[in-house]
C-alpha cells in the first residue's frame, strides 16, 4: 500500500509537473533623477510662505516613491491599453512557442484570427475585459521593489512569453517615464503662470528675490524634462529577454509531493494496523 500510494502520487505530480506552463522573468535596475532644485527649494522654505506660494516648494515628496506608486496605480494601467494592443497578452496568454517566439491565445477567451473576445459573461462582466481586470492580472505579473540602502529600484515582469516580458517591462518603464514628465511639465506651467503674478503684485525686494529663484527652479525643471527621456527613472540595467525560465521548478514539486505522498500512505498504514486491533 505504501508503494503503490507513493508511486500514484509521484506519478500524478510528474504529470502535473509537465501540464504547467514556463513563466520568464525580465528585470531591470534604475535609480530615480532626483529634483536639482530640492536644496534651492528647501532653503526658501522660511520665506516663500509670505508670498503665498509655501505648496510649491514640493519638500518631503520622493520621487522614486511617486513614479513607484504611478507604475502600480490603475490609471498607468489605462493609459498602457490606450496606447497599446496588449490586453489579448495579459488576459488570455496560452502557450509560447519557443522556436517561432509566438505567443498563442486561449480561443475560449479570444478570438486571434478575427481580433475579437468570445469568453463567457460572469457576473455582469463585458464580453471585453476592462481596465480594472487587466490591472489585476498586471499586478500579478509585476514585482517593483526599492532597496533602502541603494535606493535602486528594482521592477520585474514575469510572463509566458519571454519576449513579451522584456519588451512589456520597456514599456512600462517609457511609459512611465513619459506621464511623470508630462505631470511635471503641466504643474511648472501652472507654478509659472503663478509666481509671474505673484511676482508683479509684490513690492518687497526680498520676496521679488525668493520668487525669482522659484521661477528658476521651475524652468530648471521644464529644461530637465525637454533635455532628458529617462526623465524620472535612469536605466542602469535594461530589460533583457530571459533565456531560463523562472518558473515552475518541476524537480521541487515532484520530489515533496512524492515525499507527502509517502508521508500519508505511511500513517494511512499505521492508523489501519492501530484501529484494526493487531497494534494492541
Amino acid at each position: 500500500l505504501i508503494i503503490f500510494i507513493t508511486s500514484f502520487v509521484a506519478l500524478c505530480s510528474i504529470f502535473y509537473a509537465l501540464s504547467l506552463s514556463n513563466y520568464y522573468t525580465s528585470e531591470s535596475v534604475l535609480v530615480s533623477r532626483g529634483s536639482e532644485n530640492t536644496n534651492s527649494l528647501s532653503q526658501l522654505s522660511g520665506l516663500v510662505p509670505f508670498a503665498g506660494i509655501g505648496g510649491l516648494s514640493g519638500q518631503g515628496n520622493d520621487s522614486a516613491f511617486k513614479v513607484i506608486e504611478i507604475i502600480k496605480s490603475r490609471e498607468f494601467v489605462k493609459h498602457l491599453l490606450s496606447s497599446q494592443d496588449i490586453l489579448p497578452s495579459l488576459i488570455a496568454p496560452k502557450a509560447y512557442d519557443t522556436d517561432s517566439q509566438k505567443l498563442s491565445f486561449d480561443p475560449e477567451i479570444y478570438d486571434e484570427d478575427t481580433k475579437s473576445w468570445v469568453r463567457e459573461i460572469e457576473n455582469n462582466q463585458s464580453v471585453e475585459p476592462t481596465y480594472l481586470e487587466a490591472h489585476r492580472a498586471y499586478l500579478e505579473m509585476l514585482t517593483i521593489t526599492q532597496d533602502k540602502l541603494t535606493r535602486f529600484i528594482n521592477i520585474k515582469v514575469e510572463h509566458i512569453s519571454p519576449v513579451f516580458a522584456k519588451e512589456f517591462l520597456t514599456l512600462i518603464i517609457k511609459e512611465a517615464n513619459y506621464l511623470n514628465r508630462e505631470i511635471d511639465i503641466d504643474k511648472s506651467t501652472k507654478a509659472l503662470s503663478y509666481l509671474k503674478q505673484e511676482l508683479s503684485k509684490t513690492p518687497l525686494i526680498e520676496i521679488k528675490e525668493s520668487i525669482n529663484q522659484l521661477i528658476k527652479a521651475q524652468l530648471d525643471t521644464q529644461m530637465m524634462a525637454s533635455v532628458h527621456e529617462e526623465y524620472s527613472l535612469i536605466i542602469l540595467e535594461p530589460p533583457f529577454i530571459p533565456d531560463k525560465r523562472s518558473r515552475p521548478t518541476r524537480s521541487m514539486i515532484v520530489i515533496f509531493s512524492t515525499l507527502a505522498g509517502g508521508l500519508f500512505s505511511v500513517i494511512l498504514v499505521l492508523v489501519r494496523y492501530f484501529t484494526s486491533g493487531k497494534g494492541k
